[in-house]
């Protein structure tokens, strides 16, 4: 599927079980701040992706944004998404081995804002 939409995500921080993401459709100039991924598990075998949403005072949950999940636009934001989970999951922790001892010369550290 060719892109019509320049769209970014990244995920905000990690929950209990899933991933809180900021998505940017920079065409539009809308910025969605909460939207949920969730890994595949035993009882969903594809990412899930949920919109933001507000708990009422009955107990349910109000979708502040919602999407026609037909359309190019859902797509996009779905597959960036995914891929800012699958991403945020392959990071992990560095670990530097090949730090020589002694002392440290700052100068020959590339640091791009000084």
């Amino acid at each position: 599927m060719a892109k019509i939409f320049n769209i970014e995500a990244s995920v905000h921080k990690p929950l209990a079980s899933g991933y809180r993401v900021k998505v940017s459709v920079l065409d539009l100039g809308m910025y969605i701040n909460g939207m949920v991924v969730f890994e595949p598990n035993d009882d969903h075998k594809d990412w899930s992706v949920m919109t933001p949403a507000l708990r009422s005072g009955r107990g349910k949950w109000t979708h502040v944004v919602e999407f026609d999940k037909s359309t190019a636009l859902w797509e996009e934001i779905y597959q960036a998404c995914v891929q800012a989970g699958k991403q945020y999951l392959s990071e992990g922790d560095v670990v530097l081995t090949d730090i020589p001892d002694g002392p440290v010369n700052f100068d020959d550290i590339d640091i791009p804002f000084k």
